[in-house]
């Protein structure tokens, strides 16, 4: 008898999360979906949910009869601490107590798909070598994603289960309460720019609106984790996934004003951090008279990652042949088109206004 495709994703409410249930439900392999948060999905879905708290080592059994049958996982968990040390320690607990969990209630546990990206590759630090391959060098620790890795590594030797481990770049998808979206960033920042009848300005340096840049669409990325799921030789791999183009905010940012259709100027550096802190009752005002759904700027937006990631003024980009060569054929989206699906989304959600 074939054993039972079940899928459970950590971390549903996240950008992967929910994009990853609702690609998962197109698809006819799938004998059960199950979503895990701490709060319940704030999205439609048909997907089994269960309310579990991984930071309690008894979370999953306690929760063991939903999840015996659980085959798949696709791990997007993260819970944001002050320093790195806490950061680790916090997030590989986490990780810790699902899989020794699933150990001992799901026997039929294959595979385990989790999210790194470019803190891989020290993003987060600064400037990072060009194309970022795998089996690039680590960066002085602590960094979560190697010792979750390491975690897995050890613990699977042996095992009837293996892992993956997959790393997007900026993140592009439909998902509110998940700040850290670029398109949700950039919507708000335009749709702000037109209400104030101001030019729409890159607000990062000069130098960042002309370095090589690539993002991750959250379709792309959750077909790449299941594909990475079901096929055994992308087991204890690591890949980098994007949409598979590159390119240069300059090159980008006039179609972004054209989309919105407001007026654009030359690149002025300014921090969204402080010239955001009181917009919110622009917002609300916006939100009242478009009929707007009742979601506050900072549930949108987080402007300290656009500070950041607007002002990386070295490449930053990586190479994703290696995933390709495994057979993931999909990485080939044009990336506007990702902004621009995920704006129209918005809309059609009533996120945003729709002029």
């Amino acid at each position: 008898m074939e054993q039972k495709r079940v899928a459970l994703i950590v971390g549903g409410n996240g950008i992967v999360g929910r994009n990853m249930a609702k690609y998962l439900q197109t698809r006819d392999i799938w004998d059960d979906v199950i979503i895990t948060s701490n709060r319940e999905p704030d999205f439609e879905t048909e997907a089994t949910f269960v309310r579990m708290d991984l930071t309690d080592p008894a979370a999953v059994e306690k929760n063991s009869t939903t999840l015996a049958n659980v085959s798949h996982v696709f791990y997007a968990a993260y819970i944001e601490k002050k320093t790195l040390a806490e950061q680790t320690s916090t997030n590989v607990q986490l990780l810790q107590n699902l899989v020794l969990g699933l150990e001992e209630i799901a026997p039929g546990f294959k595979h385990l798909t989790f999210i790194q990206g470019g803190k891989a590759y020290g993003a987060h630090l600064g400037k990072y070598k060009t194309p970022a391959l795998e089996t690039d060098s680590r960066h002085f620790p602590p960094n979560f994603y190697y010792s979750q890795q390491d975690f897995l590594i050890k613990q699977s030797e042996g095992k009837a289960w293996s892992w993956t481990a997959v790393r997007p770049d900026i993140m592009v998808g439909f998902a509110v309460g998940n700040p850290m979206n670029m398109a949700n960033l950039i919507a708000v920042y335009a749709t702000l720019c037109k209400e104030l009848n101001v030019p729409f300005r890159f607000p990062g340096s000069d130098q960042a609106y002309r370095v090589l840049v690539n993002i991750t669409d959250s379709e792309i990325l959750g077909k790449g984790m299941e594909y990475a799921a079901l096929h055994e030789e992308c087991y204890g791999q690591i890949y980098n996934i994007t949409n598979g183009d590159i390119f240069r905010w300059e090159q980008i940012w006039p179609k972004i004003a054209d989309y919105f259709k407001v007026q654009m100027d030359s690149p002025i550096t300014f921090p969204l951090t402080d010239y955001m802190s009181d917009k919110e009752e622009v917002w609300a005002d916006i939100v009242e008279r478009y009929g707007l759904k009742a979601h506050t700027i900072k549930e949108l937006a987080n402007w300290l990652f656009g500070d950041f990631i607007f002002n990386v003024e070295a490449d930053a980009f990586f190479d994703v042949n290696k995933f390709r060569r495994a057979g993931f054929h999909e990485m080939q989206v044009e990336s506007f088109e990702s902004f621009k699906n995920t704006f129209d989304e918005l809309k059609a959600q009533h996120i945003i206004p729709n002029y």
